[in-house]
């Protein structure tokens, strides 16, 4: 009979702490939840003398993070970074918000443009263009003018 009382005992202790502990996230998991994405992309104009037709195209094959997009050429697979952006990375802050709204800007094709400083040591930099307009995909800081 103490068996079965302490046993019952342990169960009502392990509800009362799991609900306990459940009650603030219940209470937070409206707040957490990402706020829905407006898209409010930065319009850019192609420089003077170029043409969108002058571009290099390319396939979108994956959004990496908040800067960084996986591209197709010709069947090759190759990462390629946002010129003059910077996002959060994989377990920083808003590095959700960045990824999600990189995704949400892209189409399946796009156009690169390469600039002065061609690579960040490990990736092309390049500046995104699509199909309709030139838009700045991501969210993060901007950098200095001479891109560091």
């Amino acid at each position: 009979m103490n068996a079965r009382r302490g046993t019952l005992l342990v169960l009502s202790l392990i509800v009362i702490v799991t609900a306990a502990a459940g009650i603030p996230w219940y209470i937070a998991s409206e707040d957490a939840q990402r706020p829905q994405l407006e898209a409010h992309p930065t319009t850019l104009q192609l420089p003077p003398g170029v043409t969108l037709e002058s571009l290099e195209r390319v396939e979108v094959h994956e959004v990496i993070d908040g800067d960084t997009i996986q591209i197709s050429k010709n069947g090759d697979l190759s990462p390629v970074r946002y010129y003059g952006i910077d996002t959060p990375e994989r377990g920083e802050r808003c590095y959700r918000e960045a990824l999600d709204r990189n995704e949400h800007l892209l189409t399946d094709d796009i156009y690169l443009l390469p600039d002065a400083r061609d690579n960040d040591g490990n990736r092309p930099l390049r500046y995104i263009f699509l199909e309709e307009e030139a838009k700045v995909a991501g969210r993060g800081c901007l950098w200095a003018p001479e891109g560091q």
